[in-house]
């Protein structure tokens, strides 16, 4: 791990693997780096050098009592990878992460070689909103409360039931959060909530895979075809049985995706 300061806020990142290109994977809300750890050992080991960070308001990093948005985030982005040297990359972004990088390839072009939608959405619905706003009251109310709250979005059944002892040490270990992790929370949450990518989705030129869990009920098939339909040249493709969470529920589907659009993308 390693720690540089971005934009005045200080922001945690890995960087692993010495390949000639770079992925960048850009964390959901409730993310941090370990979550990616066996996609990124894959992509290693397929020759890739990879970057993974904490955005501002996320668990490692610097959690600044302001407002966020997704293009400062990719600014963000654009900064610290000028920080490293590294002129353009792969970026690759789950949910929140997603809408990142949908919103970095149409900010700063240039340095985007491709880009990935996992589970992303460029608009949302009355649902949506609701579940969104449901979860940062739940932040600010009560630790246990919000995580019980965020479990039957991000999982599928079959998860669920497989994974109970897992899931329960994983409350014990949100609720042991400081207060200002859930604050910062709530920032993410009215971050997105301020989402209105799809009339500029157009204007992305780069490659762009929009990967979609099948069993997703959060963010599920029906955003991912709108990304797939509104930017030029764009792939849809869905990895049946997971759910939201598919980064945790099954990195080795997902990873085979994007081994074979990563592949792709440096032919063109």
């Amino acid at each position: 791990m390693a720690r540089a300061i971005i934009n005045g806020v200080g922001i945690e990142y890995q960087m692993v693997g010495d390949g000639d290109e770079t992925v960048a994977l850009l964390n959901g809300i409730a993310m941090t780096i370990a979550n990616w750890k066996p996609v990124a050992d894959r992509l290693v080991a397929a020759g890739y050098r990879v970057l993974m960070h904490d955005m501002r308001g996320q668990m490692l990093s610097d959690r600044p009592d302001a407002p966020y948005s997704l293009e400062l985030h990719a600014s963000d982005l654009a900064s610290l990878l000028r920080e490293l040297e590294i002129e353009r990359a792969h970026i690759v972004g789950t949910s929140y992460g997603a809408e990142v990088a949908l919103t970095f390839a149409l900010d700063f072009p240039s340095m985007c070689v491709s880009v990935v939608s996992i589970d992303g959405v460029s608009e949302y619905d009355e649902l949506l909103g609701a579940a969104v706003k449901a979860w940062k009251a739940a932040a600010l109310s009560d630790p246990r409360v919000f995580y019980k709250s965020i479990l039957p979005w991000n999982y599928s059944a079959g998860y669920l039931a497989s994974h109970r002892e897992w899931l329960a040490r994983r409350e014990d270990a949100i609720a042991s959060l400081p207060r200002d992790w859930f604050e910062a929370f709530a920032r993410l949450c009215d971050a997105f909530l301020a989402i209105d990518l799809t009339g500029s989705l157009n204007r992305i030129a780069c490659p762009c895979l929009a990967l979609v869990a099948g069993a997703d009920i959060l963010k599920g098939p029906v955003y991912s075809r709108i990304i797939a339909d509104r930017v030029p040249g764009a792939i849809y493709e869905e990895i049946p049985g997971s759910g939201h969470a598919v980064v945790l529920e099954n990195p080795e589907a997902l990873t085979d995706s994007l081994e074979r659009f990563l592949e792709s993308a440096r032919k063109k």
